[in-house]
């Protein structure tokens, strides 16, 4: 895979773009509090932005064990920069819902009353399986950086270091600030000018703050 100076700039610049953090509005605890996770319509609508629309998912396959149903999943986007088409498989599963168990059933005889497909709630699946295949999307996309929620609830992190190119390639700070400006221009939501401060460096933010600044205020947002 060869690819011009000017394209391996650019995807380095994506990449960033996939490792910034995600957006705060989108992450919520979990029912159970014990854990964050980025909200399914935040992850869809990134894969909208970062992918132009290019994405779909397909291959999704489920089966019953015990008490749970488990669930995989493909995710296909088509990489804007490269064009190459990228496929990242996603797993979850959920439990199916039973019935409360009666008070005078105890001990293990509890257990085999969840197993007990007779005592299924009526409507256990209703929602239950959408939420399952919304699961199976977020844990493929996750694996495609930090913004669609990787280093939740991770205490080890890494951080993307890009490979420096300016020696390499022939070109440094004024085409990134330039790329930069480009980026700035064709936002069209306080979404993507969130994304384009997180992957900036502080010296090309230094030159471009004005300009970030001046298009939050046409979106209704001041300092």
């Amino acid at each position: 895979m060869n690819f011009h100076k000017d394209n391996l700039e650019a995807l380095q610049k994506f990449q960033q773009m996939l490792n910034a953090e995600p957006d705060p509005l989108g992450v919520e605890s979990t029912p159970d509090k014990k854990a964050q996770t980025l909200v399914i319509s935040h992850v869809e609508t990134t894969l909208d932005e970062l992918f132009f629309g290019h994405w779909r998912t397909e291959n999704f396959k489920w089966a019953v064990l015990a008490n749970e149903v488990q669930a995989s999943m493909e995710l296909v986007v088509i990489h804007p920069i490269s064009g190459y088409e990228l496929k990242r498989t996603g797993a979850a599963s959920v439990i199916i819902m039973v019935d409360k168990v009666p008070d005078n059933v105890v001990g293990s005889d509890r257990n085999r009353w969840a197993l007990n497909p007779d005592n299924k709630k009526a409507n256990a699946m209703d929602l239950a399986f959408g939420k399952l295949k919304a699961e199976c999307l977020k844990n493929a996309a996750l694996s495609l950086g930090k913004v669609f929620g990787r280093d939740l609830n991770r205490k080890n992190k890494d951080t993307y270091k890009p490979f420096k190119l300016k020696g390499a390639l022939g070109r440094g700070h004024e085409q990134d600030v330039a790329y930069v400006r480009e980026l700035i221009q064709q936002a069209t939501d306080i979404t993507q000018l969130h994304k384009i401060f997180k992957a900036c460096s502080p010296e090309v933010l230094a030159e471009v703050g004005d300009e970030l600044n001046n298009k939050k205020q046409q979106f209704g947002i001041s300092e």
